[in-house]
């Protein structure tokens, strides 16, 4: 749920609201303990690498440049930051890219002052490989611990909230099925605007009105923040309710109800000093690292299996032009990235017909269109390698909602709602749809709604781990699937 700080850019760092002992302590044990890893892990790559503890002057040269250049890095890049309630993937990619920023400010100096050549490759491997690891193991341990310690009570913020809307509701629920984040809602004070939900003020009680809630906080300083859950149309009571609460130090948050306005990966941000709410956006363009992460991995995959398959496409290429008088591939209009067209690629499992009219008919059971050997094609998906072309072009993934035929993007986009949002990535071979059964025809609507469902799902929960989790499953699950005609 997107929070968005409302708080006076004053710093109050004396009061108790605006610093957490157990958060500090933290952050001072990594920011030593970081330093301390980056000349450990050099020092035992040195020794595996020459089998002795004392570097040569080269070497402690070489330690002594990185760690000015990781005290650099380490402070650009947010690895300092609050993760109360991030994940710890996210984590682990920052640091990756601030460690790999340390080498490549270390390989650039070492370039120009000659101090390479002097220097084993396979101590900086050593020292890359071991060095991150020991890095991402401390910082699991430390987020262990809190969570340890927030689970039972302790390091906890606690916050109230003006206005009993879905979007606290729903807050309400997540953070009491995980105390490790650390957060809990003690009441609210009410608002016209509330939903009436029975009994559920026993859980979430009701701390009074919101002209109340300035003497509240002055009479209860264990409260951190505020979060004013509000219509967006109320701008005056939201000003209204910010300056009943500049006599006190405390957070303020926006807690917006954008439930209805059928937004994908919301998130703010700020364009110089003007804030702005994200409502629709793709799920690998959050972050740049994302973005190039996922190109590398799609690049990398795709000249593998071309490498690997070369000689079963060269069989498959001779079986379908023995199967039927024909081309080889097959070539169709589909949308892609931002609704774009390209042209993607199949190995042709049909005879060469004509389409009767504007609408294009999926391939059913018996179909008379498909060859014999067409069949075994899409049987074993074996007529999507092609696509590992469309991959390298860069028109295509590995991994995403499968493209549609124009004509049948055209016919669903008016009977299912949000259905063009799967346009917000780049169209895969294979899919979290795919993987979850949703493959070949649709002849119910309700099955098309399920996989864009699955499609949406992937948009909103992206990351390398779940692109790696459907490739494992793709060989499982898809292959041979009885839906595929």
């Amino acid at each position: 749920m997107l929070l968005a700080d409302l708080s006076s850019t004053t710093n109050v760092t004396s009061s108790p609201r605006l610093l957490s002992k157990y958060s500090a302590a933290a952050d001072v044990l990594l920011r030593i303990s970081d330093l301390a890893i980056v000349v450990a892990a050099g020092l035992i790559a040195y020794r595996l690498r020459f089998e002795t503890w004392l570097p040569a002057s080269g070497y402690r040269v070489a330690i002594g440049t990185a760690l000015l250049y990781a005290i650099i890095c380490f402070s650009l890049f947010p690895l300092y930051r609050s993760w109360r309630g991030r994940t710890l993937g996210r984590e682990f990619g920052v640091l990756a890219l601030a460690w790999s920023g340390v080498f490549v400010l270390f390989s650039a100096h070492a370039l120009i002052v000659q101090l390479g050549q002097d220097i084993s490759r396979l101590w900086l491997g050593y020292w890359y490989l071991g060095g991150f690891a020991a890095l991402a193991l401390s910082r699991t341990l430390v987020r262990n611990l809190l969570n340890r310690l927030r689970s039972r009570g302790v390091d906890v913020q606690r916050v109230v909230v003006v206005g009993l809307r879905p979007p606290v509701v729903k807050l309400h629920h997540y953070l009491r099925r995980n105390p490790w984040v650390g957060m809990q809602i003690v009441g609210y004070f009410r608002t016209r605007y509330d939903m009436v939900l029975g009994d559920y003020s026993e859980n979430l009680p009701c701390l009074g009105e919101p002209e109340q809630m300035a003497d509240f906080l002055s009479n209860d300083e264990s409260i951190e923040q505020v979060w004013i859950s509000l219509p967006l149309g109320e701008r005056e009571r939201i000003k209204s309710l910010l300056a009943a609460l500049d006599t006190v130090p405390i957070k303020v948050k926006l807690v917006p109800d954008l439930f209805d306005f059928g937004t994908l990966n919301q998130s703010g941000e700020q364009i110089g000093n003007v804030p702005m709410i994200n409502l629709r956006q793709g799920g690998v363009d959050r972050d740049h690292y994302h973005v190039v992460a996922k190109a590398v991995m799609d690049k990398l995959v795709a000249l593998l299996a071309l490498t690997l398959l070369a000689p079963l496409m060269i069989a498959i290429a001779i079986g379908v032009k023995l199967s039927s008088p024909g081309p080889v591939l097959f070539r169709q209009k589909r949308h892609g990235l931002g609704g774009r067209e390209f042209q993607m690629l199949k190995f042709r499992s049909m005879r060469v017909h004509q389409e009767q009219g504007p609408h294009l008919s999926q391939a059913t059971r018996g179909d008379p269109r498909v060859t014999r050997f067409g069949a075994f094609l899409r049987r074993t998906s074996l007529d999507e390698l092609p696509q590992l072309f469309n991959v390298l072009g860069g028109s295509m993934s590995v991994v995403g909602p499968r493209p549609h035929a124009v004509q049948h993007n055209s016919h669903y986009q008016n009977l299912i709602n949000r259905y063009m949002q799967r346009h917000y990535v780049k169209p895969g071979i294979t899919g979290w749809a795919q993987v979850n059964g949703f493959r070949g025809e649709t002849p119910e609507l309700r099955d098309m709604k399920k996989r864009v469902q699955y499609d949406l799902d992937y948009i909103r929960r992206w990351s390398l781990w779940l692109d790696l989790k459907i490739l494992a499953l793709t060989s499982v699950k898809v292959l041979g699937q009885k839906t595929a005609y």
